[in-house]
């Protein structure tokens, strides 16, 4: 029973809320229409006066009510044109308030890719600076690596010389099989007899012998080896070196020389050796491929047992025949090149 009370009263007063809300409209239309009525009432007394004066000019009769019928009625029509020439107007400034809408709208958008703009100049400005630090760094590893590429003379001398005669790598080789150097025919089974050189003697006695030269240059007795033919001469220049020929007398040191070169040869003298005769190698020297997909020359030993190491030269010999090694034009592609 309350509740349904309660409702009615909450409908009733939403219904006067309703008519109250109205009312204000109707209020504020009113007072609209007033003050306008007003400003018409103003208007008019503002000009009573004028037309009062002006009917006053214009007399009494009925050519006079005409005239003022005319006047009326063209001050109607100029009324009429105030109001289009309001309402194009109106018109032109809500078309203008449009423009301006979309011109502001065009320029948030200007504004947006203008930002956009900004922030990739300053990621470019940072992506150049992060560049040239890095070629900054570039450069400091490079002078660095020239540095350690400058290398004393010797070891300088050595890297060009293991530069010159390494090979190219396998990926610089162009591989294709190659017609074989001599003729057309592929013959794998082809030999050719090589003779093997006899083991050199050595080197250690030419060094005694070097020695011993100064000595005999500078002796006292400088006027006997006049004395001695040619002959002669060259023998005793065979003993000074620690090879005697066989059959030499000991006793013609005693003329030539004096007695404390004689003793420092005996001394030096070693018994005499048969010299083996050089032995013919059976080495097989056959064309093959060379697993680059061409053919190539090799030697096949028959007999490992006859195989002989070879005889480890000097420094010295080693270093004055690289010199003469890079006269020589390479048959190969050789590092220099890949590297540069």
């Amino acid at each position: 029973m309350l509740c349904s009370t309660l409702k009615k009263q909450m409908k009733f007063l939403e219904q006067q809320q309703d008519e109250t809300r109205q009312a204000r409209e109707e209020a504020r239309r009113l007072r609209g229409k007033m003050q306008t009525m007003e400003r018409i009432e103003h208007l008019l007394k503002s000009q009573r006066p004028e037309v009062e004066e002006m009917i006053r000019d214009m007399g009494v009769g009925q050519s006079a009510v005409e005239q003022l019928a005319v006047y009326c009625v063209s001050l109607k029509k100029e009324y009429e044109n105030l109001k289009e020439a309001r309402k194009a107007s109106g018109e032109l400034a809500e078309k203008l308030k449009k423009d301006l809408f979309s011109s502001k709208s065009k320029l948030q958008a200007v504004c947006s890719e203008l930002d956009q703009a900004k922030l990739e100049l300053r990621s470019a400005q940072k992506d150049l600076q992060n560049a040239d630090k890095e070629i900054a760094s570039l450069k400091k590893k490079l002078t660095m690596l020239q540095e350690t590429l400058n290398l004393p003379p010797v070891d300088s001398e050595t890297v060009n010389r293991l530069v010159l005669e390494s090979p190219a790598p396998v990926e610089m080789l162009s591989l294709k099989l190659r017609r074989p150097a001599f003729s057309d025919e592929i013959d794998l089974n082809a030999t050719f007899d090589v003779d093997t050189p006899p083991a050199r003697p050595a080197g250690g006695r030419q060094g005694h012998a070097k020695k011993l030269c100064p000595e005999t240059a500078h002796s006292p007795t400088q006027d006997a080896p006049k004395k001695v033919p040619k002959g002669c001469r060259q023998e005793t220049q065979l003993s000074l070196g620690g090879q005697p020929c066989a059959g030499e007398p000991d006793e013609e040191l005693a003329g030539a020389f004096p007695l404390f070169i004689r003793n420092a040869v005996l001394g030096l003298k070693q018994p005499k050796r048969a010299r083996a005769e050089p032995c013919r190698s059976t080495d097989a020297v056959r064309t093959g491929f060379d697993g680059l997909g061409g053919r190539t020359k090799f030697i096949q030993p028959t007999d490992t047992t006859v195989i002989r190491p070879l005889p480890v030269k000097p420094k010295a010999k080693a270093k004055q025949k690289a010199g003469a090694r890079k006269g020589l034009p390479p048959s190969q592609a050789k590092l220099d090149t890949f590297l540069w």
